[in-house]
C-alpha cells in the first residue's frame, strides 16, 4: 500500500493533515471532514473544495490558515493544541523532577513548595496560573523512575558502541543502613575515555547482578579489567568473572590505603594511633563532650572546633585514618 505524504501546498485547498494509524489523512479546515490517505493529491482535494465549499474557492491561503487555528483547538491528535499543551506540561514535570532528584530532596517538595512557587511567580509575572503541571509525590517518583530507565538505556548503548570497557565494584551503606552495590564502568566514547555510574554483597550476589545487566546485549569478551575495593564480598567475585573471560586483568583499589598501612605499623606508632582514636571517639560519642570541646577550641582560638568520628564499624561509611590524624594533629594540645 502506497503511503501518501502531506504537502504544505495543500493548505491552499483548505486541507491540513491528521495522523491516524501511521498514515497521513487530509482534513478539511472548513467542514472538518477527514478523507483517506489516497485522497492526498491535489485533484482530489480541489474536487472536495469545489463540490462542498464552492463559495470559498477564491479565498487566499491565509483564510484557511485562520480556519486551521480554530480547528487545532478541537483536534485531539498530536497536531492539536490540546496534545501540544499537554506535552509541554509533561515535559515541565520531568524537568522539575530531575532538578528535585539532583538536589536530593524529598519527592513531596514538588507539590508542597516548588509548584506553589511556580504558580505564584506565574501569577505575578504573567498573569496566568500553570496549575496543570503535575508535581505530586507519585508523579515525581514516576518521572524519576522514567529518567533512571532512560539513563540506563543511554549507558547500555554507549557500552555497546565501545570496543572495550572496564568495571570497578564497590559497596556503600546508605542512611537507612542498607548496603548498596556500586558498579562503575569506564568505556571509550567518541575517542575519549568516559566513566559512568551504571547501577546498584556475597561474591555470588554481585556476580548475578552484573550478569543480569550484561544480558542487555553486552559481551563479557569486551571486558578487559575489573577493579574491586579489596573487601569481603568482592574477594571471590574476580574468580567468578574470570570463569566468563580468562583474559580479564584485575586492579586493586587504594582508596583505603591508610587503613592498609595501619595494619603494618610498628608497635609504638600503632599504640599512638589507637590512643588518638580512643580519645577522639570519647569526645565524639557524647554530645556534651562535643559541645565542651568546641567551646574550649573557641576560647583558645583554634582553627578547628570539631573532630572526625572514626567509623570503623560502619561498612561503607569509613572515615579515612589519614583524615582523622590530620584533624587531631592541630588540636592535640586541646585534647
Amino acid at each position: 500500500i502506497k503511503k501518501r505524504q502531506y504537502d504544505e501546498d495543500y493548505m491552499k485547498y483548505g486541507f491540513t493533515v491528521m495522523e491516524k494509524n501511521g498514515f497521513n489523512h487530509p482534513q478539511c479546515t472548513v467542514c472538518h471532514t477527514v478523507l483517506s490517505n489516497d485522497a492526498l493529491r491535489p485533484s482530489r482535494l480541489e474536487q472536495h473544495l469545489m463540490k462542498n465549499h464552492s463559495a470559498l474557492t477564491d479565498k487566499p491561503r491565509e483564510f484557511f490558515a485562520a480556519k486551521l487555528q480554530n480547528l487545532k483547538c478541537l483536534k485531539l491528535d498530536i497536531t492539536g493544541s490540546f496534545h501540544q499543551v499537554s506535552a509541554k506540561v509533561v515535559e515541565a514535570s520531568y524537568e522539575l523532577s530531575l532538578l528535585i532528584v539532583k538536589a536530593k530532596k524529598a519527592h513531596i517538595i514538588g507539590e508542597t513548595l516548588v509548584k506553589l512557587c511556580l504558580l505564584k511567580a506565574a501569577d505575578i509575572l504573567l498573569g496566568v496560573k500553570s496549575k496543570k503541571t503535575s508535581l505530586s509525590d507519585n508523579s515525581v517518583k514516576r518521572c524519576i523512575d522514567d529518567l533512571a530507565k532512560d539513563l540506563k538505556l543511554q549507558v547500555v548503548e554507549a557500552v555497546l558502541a565501545s570496543p572495550f570497557f572496564t568495571i570497578q565494584c564497590d559497596d556503600t551503606t546508605d542512611v537507612a543502613r542498607y548496603r548498596q552495590l556500586l558498579i562503575y564502568i569506564r568505556l571509550i566514547n567518541d575517542g575519549t575515555v568516559k566513566e559512568e555510574l551504571m547501577t546498584t554483597s556475597k561474591a555470588s550476589d554481585v556476580m548475578k547482578m552484573i550478569s543480569d545487566f550484561l544480558k542487555k546485549r553486552l559481551s563479557w569478551g569486551k571486558l578487559v579489567d575489573v577493579c574491586t575495593e579489596m573487601v569481603g564480598s568482592c574477594s571471590g567475585f574476580v574468580t567468578l568473572v574470570k570463569e566468563k573471560n580468562t583474559a580479564i586483568t584485575t586492579t586493586h583499589c587504594d582508596i583505603h590505603g591508610q587503613a592498609l598501612v595501619a595494619k603494618t605499623l610498628p608497635d609504638d606508632l600503632h599504640d599512638s594511633l589507637n590512643l588518638a582514636i580512643k580519645v577522639v571517639n570519647f569526645v565524639k560519642n557524647s554530645a556534651l563532650n562535643t559541645r565542651l570541646f568546641a567551646a574550649l577550641c573557641t576560647d583558645l582560638g583554634a582553627d578547628h572546633k570539631t573532630l572526625l568520628f572514626h567509623t570503623k564499624d560502619l561498612p561503607g561509611r569509613k572515615t579515612s585514618l589519614g583524615q582523622i590524624n590530620r584533624r587531631v594533629l592541630p588540636l592535640r594540645h586541646r585534647l
